[in-house]
């Protein structure tokens, strides 16, 4: 979104006039600043918008935000007081529920239209070939966030009507190419043809030209979900697609209008002659009433969530003012209700989205940092981290690097992974809405993900590959009993290239890299406590003939083998990748229950020790003599030396005695006591004393 300096000052008054100021004020409220072109009074302020704020797609949204950090107040742009209640000359039918609000001004307009000097100074130029009333709209829809579109009455034939289409169609667009309209989208058509696609693009049959006079004008509001389906669809993206996606304001439709009328028709002087500028009519058709969404709060939450106990009512309730927020008191002292206003009911519903928007615009550097106190009582480890805390080492110790790859896939990499597993096709978790088409599914399997981290490193240079991933994936299937099963949590592995990283020796054949994999994966058994074995397999998406099943006693827990050829073709990989997924589920329920020790964050102390051994002594009997006290708190006993005096009958063998706690930092003197404890007992029991 491009912010014009001086656009903003005409609804905001600037405590300062300064760009780079004003560039701060903008990042901190939360309306990141990517980039600044121009200087002075014609600074342009790149803006990134987010998915959930359409209402900062325009310089009114983006002066609000401002308004109620500055407490400074909001100026609307000036609109007509009223348009005359008389339908216009084209008939309009809404046949879906996804276009929520609809208007449809006839204007008559003079020849030669002429924009006013600020805004040809936002705007540019005039083309030769662009009639104004296109470049006004744009101007509104800069202010406003409003997109519309004007269609040459004498081009209309018959009634309008937004409806969704049986089958696909070819329309030839604006911008002069052919696309081709999916199916269920919604388009805004006549008796004969589709004059524009609801919410993407208007289509070259029905649009202005520097010679019309008479125009219809259209001011809606389209349900997001829709459009970005269809505009993904057709491979396109417009600034009423971009809009539209992130919800419009479903309010602003006739105000919309309004503010055009005042320009064209009224003393704004957008045209040369406003006299000959003429209101034909307006049809406005709307879907359900606008919710009146309350949310409750209280200023003892604010206080709670802030960190903020002095925080007053005045100063939570004025700032949600400034943002529009309708305030009424609650039953109880210090509770109130909010009422979202129309341009945030796509994403304010609960009261802790309220206190988001409070801080963003009280200041994120006001909220005081107060960190919840430490517990040192660790809970006890679920099974899966059970299971991770076993396998990990594993894996680390044969060379494994963990990894995380997204848990989207694209439609194209589907459509790939459906020719090996046509079964699968209809087991994918589509996304409804997803923002990118790379997102536009969940994954089911991490095959694809992994072979293309082994293809990037390879590419790099990096010689020798092995990862790993514990995440999760996605997918529709029954388990055989009419349960529904939708994700499920799998250990993956991969490795391609040398299994050791060294120059000077000859990389491993492809026999010797599964042997070497398979060793992998008998170490991650074994770290569980039990034995796989390698069974018959047709997995679809690894090579028929190098695959196998991973089980544990009868139980299926896995699979791994090298992937498939024509996998291995598509994403261009130089080199077999070998492969293997384990279902955590079920190796949680198969492995040995013994325990794990968890490490411990806080520091551990030790005292060194040097003890009188005979020569024919074995030093880890002292070690097992020392374990056999056992004293409280100790973690371990390490040999750190061993020598013989030439003179002494005796060796000198150094212990280690490493003390450690998960609850506390131990103090010296205990640990002093409990090493009296085990040398008297060495003494006593085994002779063995200390060497001076």
């Amino acid at each position: 979104m491009k912010l014009h300096l001086s656009m903003l000052e005409k609804f905001l008054e600037l405590s300062t006039k300064d760009p780079k100021e004003i560039r701060h004020l903008l990042d901190d409220t939360g309306l990141e600043v990517k980039g600044v072109e121009g200087e002075g009074a014609a600074t342009i302020f790149n803006i990134e918008t987010l998915a959930n704020r359409g209402d900062t797609l325009s310089a009114v949204g983006m002066a609000r935000d401002l308004s109620a950090r500055l407490l400074t107040a909001l100026k609307l742009p000036a609109v007509a007081a009223s348009i005359e209640d008389r339908k216009s000359s084209v008939a309009v039918r809404k046949n879906t529920s996804k276009c929520l609000r609809y208007a449809l001004l006839e204007l008559v307009l003079p020849k030669g239209m002429e924009l006013r000097s600020d805004i040809a100074a936002i705007m540019g130029p005039l083309p030769a070939d662009r009639h104004a009333i296109v470049e006004v709209l744009n101007y509104i829809a800069l202010e406003l966030g409003q997109p519309m579109h004007a269609f040459d009455r004498e081009k209309v034939d018959g009634e309008i009507s937004i409806e969704a289409l049986d089958a696909p169609e070819e329309i030839v667009a604006l911008d002069g190419k052919i696309y081709k309209v999916p199916a269920d989208s919604i388009v805004i058509r006549d008796r004969k043809k589709v004059l524009a696609v609801a919410g993407v693009i208007g289509c070259q049959n029905s649009m202005v030209t520097p010679e019309t006079t008479r125009v219809v004008v259209e001011s809606a509001t389209f349900d997001p979900v829709s459009v970005r389906l269809t505009r993904r669809a057709m491979n396109i993206s417009t600034d009423a697609s971009y809009a539209f996606e992130r919800g419009a304001d479903i309010d602003a439709v006739r105000f919309a209008l309004q503010r055009l009328v005042y320009l064209t028709v009224g003393a704004a002087g957008a045209v040369r002659d406003a006299s000959s500028a003429q209101v034909l009519g307006l049809t406005y058709v709307e879907g359900e009433p606008t919710e009146k969404r309350k949310i409750p709060y209280s200023i003892a939450m604010f206080r709670q969530q802030l960190h903020a106990p002095r925080l007053t009512e005045a100063e939570v309730n004025t700032r949600l003012k400034y943002l529009g927020f309708g305030i009424e008191p609650g039953s109880e002292p210090l509770h109130f209700k909010a009422t979202v206003p129309s341009w945030r009911l796509w994403d304010i519903r609960n009261p802790e989205d309220l206190v988001e928007e409070f801080v963003r615009v009280h200041g994120l550097n006001k909220v005081k940092l107060q960190l919840p106190a430490l517990d040192y009582d660790l809970p006890e480890l679920d099974p899966t981290e059970t299971f991770l805390e076993a396998v990990e080492p594993a894996l680390h110790g044969h060379g494994f690097c963990e990894i995380i790859t997204k848990g989207f896939i694209a439609s194209d990499d589907v459509r790939l992974l459906s020719e090996l597993d046509p079964s699968s096709a209809e087991q994918y978790v589509g996304m409804k809405n997803s923002l990118e088409s790379s997102y536009s599914h969940l994954k089911q399997s991490n095959i694809l993900h992994m072979a293309r981290v082994c293809e990037q490193n390879l590419r790099r240079g990096v010689k020798a590959i092995k990862v790993y991933e514990f995440g999760r994936v996605f997918r529709r299937q029954t388990d055989g009993e009419g349960r529904y099963e939708f994700e499920r949590d799998l250990l993956s592995m991969a490795a391609a290239g040398r299994w050791m990283d060294t120059q000077w020796r000859k990389g491993e054949d492809l026999e010797s890299l599964v042997f070497l994999f398979k060793g992998a994966l008998d170490a991650v058994a074994a770290s569980l406590g039990v034995v796989v074995s390698v069974a018959h397999s047709k997995h679809p998406l690894l090579h028929p003939g190098m695959q196998g099943a991973l089980k544990i006693g009868r139980t299926t827990v896995g699979v791994f083998g090298v992937i498939h050829p024509l996998l291995q073709e598509r994403i261009d990989l130089q080199e077999r990748v070998v492969y293997a997924e384990w279902e955590v589920e079920k190796l949680c329920k198969v492995m040995d229950s013994r325990t794990y020790r968890r490490v411990g964050d806080l520091p551990s102390t030790w005292r060194d020790l040097t003890l009188k051994v005979g020569p024919r002594d074995l030093a880890g009997d002292t070690v097992r003599f020392i374990e056999e006290c056992k004293p409280e708190h100790l973690a371990r006993v390490e040999i750190v030396d061993d020598f013989k005096k030439p003179d002494e009958s005796f060796r000198r063998v150094s212990y280690r005695l490493i003390f450690e706690s998960s609850e506390r930092t131990l103090e010296g003197a205990e640990i002093d006591t409990q090493m009296q404890v085990i040398l008297a007992e060495l003494k006593t029991k085994h002779s063995l004393e200390l060497a001076l």
